[in-house]
C-alpha cells in the first residue's frame, strides 16, 4: 500500500513536472519569438508627402566602430542583433575616435526627392548610402574635411539631396567619423521647408553678426577716442568670439574661408585661444588688476603663457586635445573674472556690477556648452544656443560697463571743473587785493618768456628766429640810408667727432666755449646768433668785405690758438667761415638771401680743407 501510494506521487510529481517544462518552454518560445522579431525588424520610415520635415534621430538605429576601418560591404553582412536603436534626443557621443554608423528604412507610397540634413557642421568625414536591396542608388562623401565647393549641395550644414522611389523600400547608410565632438542631428526635408528653414537661419545669423559688428565698431571708436588698451582688447574679443561662432556654426567656411581646408580643421581652436588671450588681457586692463588684485593678475598672466604654448604645440597636436585644453581653461579664465568682479564689487567699484554679471552670464553658457560637447548634455537647439546666447550677453553687458566707466570719467571732470570754479570764485577776492603784485610778476615772466623766445637756452646768445627778425630790420635799415653790412656763417670743424668720442656734454662745453671766444672779440654792435648745432652767425652792421674777412680772419686764428680744455680734455678747435658782403651799393635783398649765400661760402670754405674763410661775392 505504502508502495503504491509512493509510485502514485511519483507519476502526479512527473505530470506536473511536465507540465512546467511544457510552460517554460512555450514562454521562452514567446520571448524568444518576440525579441527575434524585434531585432530583426529594422525601423521603416514611412514617408507623406504631406509632412515637410522628420527629425530622424529616434528613428534610425546605431553602431560603434571603434576601429574606423569597416566598410559598407562589411557593415551590410553584420546581424541585426548588432544594430542599437537610439531614442528620441540627438545622437552626441562626445569626443571619440570611433567611426559611428547609423541605418533607416525609408519607403513612400510615390516618388519623393528629399533633402537629408547632418545638422553640425564640424564633421570631418560624411558618407552616405541608399540602397534598394543589394543595389546602391545614391552615394555621397563630405565632411568639412573636404573643399566647401565640393559638396553636394551648398549649404553651411551638410545636406544631400535623396531619391526616394515609389512603392519600394530602400535602406540608408550613414557613417560618421570627426576629430571634435561627434554630434549627428538628422532631419529628412522637402525642399520647399528646408529653404524657408535656410532663410530664416540665415536672417537670424545676420540679425545676430549685426549685433557683433555694431559692438566691435562702438567699442573702437570708443578706443580712438580715448585710446585705452582695454577698448581694443575688448574690439579683439569680439572679433574672435564672432569668427568662433562663424566657424561652430558654418557660416565661416560658408562665406569667409571656404577654399581653406586645413584652417577649417584648426579655427575653431584658434579663434578660442585668441579670444582667451585677449579677454584675460581685456580683464587686466579694465579692472587695473596689478594694482586692485596684483594675484589674479599674475594667474591670468599665467595663463596667458599657457594659451600662446597651446597655439605653438598646435601643428604637434590633435584639435581634440586642443579644443578640451581650450575648454577647460576658459572655464578658468571665467571663474577668475567672475572672482575678480565680485572681489571689485565689494571695494565698490560701479563697473565691476556689470562685469560681474556679465561673466556670471558666460560661465554659465561656457559650462553648458562644455557639458554638451563632452557628450553629458544631450545637444538640442537649447543647449547649442547656450554659448552664442551667453557670449552675446556677456558682451553687451561688457560694453554697458565700458560705457559705464566713460560716464564715470566724465562725472570726476565735471565734479572737479565744478571744484575748480568753486575754488576760482572764492579766490577772486583775493586776486583783486594782489593785482599790482600778479601784474608785476607777469611782467617779469612776460620778460623772461621774451628772453626764452629770443635767445638759445644753452649759450645765451641770440637764437636763429631773433637773429632773422633782427637782421630784416638792420637790411631795412642800411637800403635807407645805403650802407654797407656783411655776413658771417661759421661752423666748428669736425664737432661731431668731438661728441662721439667725449660725449654731448663734453660737446656742449665746446659750443659755449666758442661763443665765449667769438663774444670776446666782436663788437657790442654786432649781432651774433646760433643757427642749429654747431652753427653760428654775425651781422656786421656798417662793415664791407674787406674789414669782414678781416674781422673773420682773427676769429679763426683766435679759435685755432686757444684750445678747449676741461680738466684732463684738451681740444684743439677750427672754424670755417663763409661771408657775404652788400658792398656800397646795397641792393634790396633779404636775411634769408643773405645767409644763403654766406652758406654758399661756408661749404667752400669746408671744401677747400675748412679752418678758413671764404667771401661769396
Amino acid at each position: 500500500m505504502a508502495l503504491f501510494v509512493t509510485q502514485r506521487n511519483h507519476r502526479t510529481f512527473n505530470r506536473i513536472f511536465n507540465q512546467m517544462n511544457i510552460l517554460c518552454v512555450a514562454v521562452l518560445c514567446c520571448f524568444s519569438y518576440f525579441f527575434a522579431v524585434n531585432a530583426s525588424a529594422m525601423t521603416t520610415l514611412q514617408l507623406e508627402s504631406e509632412q515637410p520635415e522628420y527629425s530622424l534621430n529616434s528613428q534610425v538605429e546605431y553602431l560603434e566602430d571603434s576601429s574606423g576601418k569597416l566598410d559598407i560591404e562589411a557593415i551590410q553582412q553584420l546581424a541585426d542583433q548588432a544594430w542599437k536603436q537610439h531614442g528620441p534626443s540627438i545622437p552626441n557621443f562626445g569626443f571619440t575616435d570611433s567611426a559611428y554608423w547609423f541605418r533607416l528604412n525609408i519607403s513612400s507610397s510615390d516618388s519623393q526627392a528629399r533633402l537629408l540634413e547632418v545638422g553640425h557642421p564640424l564633421l570631418d568625414h560624411i558618407d552616405v548610402y541608399l540602397f534598394n536591396e543589394n543595389r546602391l542608388l545614391q552615394q555621397f562623401n563630405t565632411g568639412d574635411s573636404e573643399p566647401y565647393i565640393n559638396r553636394p549641395l551648398r549649404f553651411r550644414t551638410f545636406v544631400m539631396p535623396l531619391t526616394i522611389p515609389a512603392n519600394t523600400a530602400v535602406t540608408m547608410y550613414l557613417r560618421v567619423q570627426t576629430s571634435g565632438s561627434l554630434q549627428v542631428p538628422l532631419s529628412l526635408w522637402s525642399e520647399k521647408s528646408y529653404y524657408e528653414h535656410d532663410e530664416f537661419a540665415m536672417a537670424a545669423i545676420a540679425i545676430y553678426f549685426g549685433i557683433i559688428l555694431s559692438l566691435v565698431l562702438y567699442n573702437m571708436f570708443l578706443f580712438i577716442r580715448v585710446y585705452e588698451p582695454a577698448y581694443l582688447y575688448y574690439v579683439l574679443y569680439v572679433l574672435m568670439f564672432g569668427l568662433f561662432i562663424a566657424g561652430l556654426t558654418g557660416w565661416g567656411y560658408k562665406f569667409v574661408w571656404p577654399e581653406a581646408i586645413a584652417f577649417q580643421q584648426y579655427g575653431l581652436a584658434i579663434f578660442i585661444i585668441m579670444g582667451d588671450i585677449f579677454v584675460c588681457r581685456f580683464t587686466h586692463y579694465f579692472l587695473e588688476l596689478p594694482k586692485k588684485a596684483p594675484f589674479i593678475g599674475k594667474l591670468l598672466n599665467v595663463i596667458v603663457i599657457c594659451l600662446l604654448l597651446l597655439i605653438l604645440l598646435l601643428p604637434f597636436t590633435s584639435y581634440n586635445f586642443t579644443v578640451q585644453v581650450a575648454l577647460v581653461l576658459t572655464m578658468l579664465i571665467s571663474i577668475l573674472a567672475l572672482c575678480s568682479g565680485i572681489l571689485m564689487w565689494k571695494k565698490g567699484e560701479i563697473i565691476a556690477r556689470y562685469f560681474t554679471i556679465a561673466w556670471s552670464a558666460l560661465l554659465i553658457a561656457v559650462i553648458l556648452a562644455s557639458l554638451e560637447k563632452f557628450g553629458v548634455l544631450p545637444r538640442s537647439f537649447w543647449s547649442e544656443s547656450f554659448l552664442p546666447i551667453g557670449m552675446a550677453l556677456e558682451m553687451i553687458l561688457l560694453s554697458l560697463a565700458l560705457g559705464e566707466r566713460i560716464n564715470i570719467e566724465k562725472q570726476e571732470r565735471i565734479l572737479a571743473q565744478e571744484q575748480f570754479i568753486a575754488l576760482q570764485a572764492k579766490s577772486k577776492s583775493e586776486l583783486k587785493q594782489k593785482v599790482a603784485e600778479r601784474t608785476a610778476e607777469l611782467e617779469n615772466a612776460n620778460e623772461k618768456l621774451k628772453i626764452l623766445a629770443t635767445t638759445d637756452s644753452l649759450t645765451g646768445i641770440f637764437n636763429r628766429r631773433h637773429f632773422i627778425d633782427m637782421g630784416t630790420h638792420e637790411i631795412i635799415s642800411a637800403l635807407r640810408y645805403q650802407r654797407p653790412v656783411s655776413l658771417i656763417v661759421l661752423d666748428i670743424d669736425h664737432f661731431k667727432p668731438v661728441n662721439d668720442n667725449y660725449g654731448h656734454d663734453v660737446g656742449d662745453h665746446v659750443l659755449m666755449h666758442i661763443v665765449s671766444l667769438i663774444a670776446s672779440i666782436k663788437r657790442e654792435t654786432d649781432i651774433f646768433a646760433r643757427l642749429g648745432g654747431e652753427e653760428f652767425a654775425l651781422f656786421l652792421r656798417e662793415t664791407g668785405a674787406l674789414p669782414a674777412c678781416a674781422f673773420a680772419e682773427r676769429l679763426r686764428s683766435k679759435i685755432e690758438e686757444t684750445p678747449f680744455k676741461l680738466g684732463d680734455i684738451s681740444i684743439t678747435l677750427t672754424v670755417s667761415q663763409g661771408i657775404f658782403s652788400t658792398g656800397d651799393k646795397i641792393k634790396e635783398m633779404t636775411i634769408e638771401q643773405m645767409i644763403k649765400q654766406a652758406d654758399i661760402g661756408l661749404y667752400r670754405a669746408k671744401e677747400a680743407g675748412r679752418n678758413r674763410v671764404f667771401l661769396n661775392s
